[in-house]
């Protein structure tokens, strides 16, 4: 880990938070990306990272959050892409606002990320790219149509970059907690 550079998105809190505090305890150079801006300043500070403010349902959010991190270490070794939210609701009740946020956070988000950074490490013939998926990804329950989706979506993503990175030394995987 010493001196790879790790983008961890919703790095501020939960599972996101552990990930970036290993990668810094293990001598990597991190990058926190969150919506909470207090908090992920305050985690980037503690953790000597950069943080890099941003709403992830946001494409352009996204674009910068890679910019950012191209700008200021000049490469992406290891992205992992955690942000993410729940929303419980019968499918009749469920807000297509609320549908179009999930799933815009976390599947078109870890689609563009991966994309952004992707050149990077093909380019250096390395990366690692880990996608926060869930138990969700695999099985389904009721009332959880906007989050089952995407972390289904996210395993079809991640076994299809999975694919097109093994040539170019960037593996892909999903963790489902």
């Amino acid at each position: 880990m010493r001196d790879k550079v790790a983008v961890v998105t919703g790095g501020a809190s939960g599972i996101g938070l552990a990930i970036a505090e290993r990668f810094a305890g293990d001598g990597g150079k991190v990058v926190i990306s969150d919506i909470n801006a207090q908090a992920g300043q305050a985690t980037a500070d503690r953790l000597d990272g950069l943080f890099v403010q941003g709403d992830l349902s946001q494409r352009a959010d996204c674009r910068r959050l890679i910019d950012r991190t191209l700008e200021t270490f000049g490469t992406v070794h290891i992205l992992v892409n955690n942000a993410g939210f729940q929303n419980i609701d019968p499918i009749e009740d469920f807000s297509e606002d609320k549908w179009d946020t999930m799933i815009a956070l976390m599947l078109t988000a870890p689609f563009l990320l991966t994309r952004y950074a992707w050149p990077s490490m093909k380019e250096q013939g390395w990366g690692r790219i880990i996608n926060m998926s869930s138990i969700h990804g695999v099985v389904a329950s009721p009332f959880k149509a906007g989050y089952i989706s995407a972390k289904h979506g996210l395993i079809g993503l991640t076994r299809t970059t999975a694919l097109e990175g093994g040539p170019h030394g960037i593996t892909v995987n999903a963790i489902c907690p």
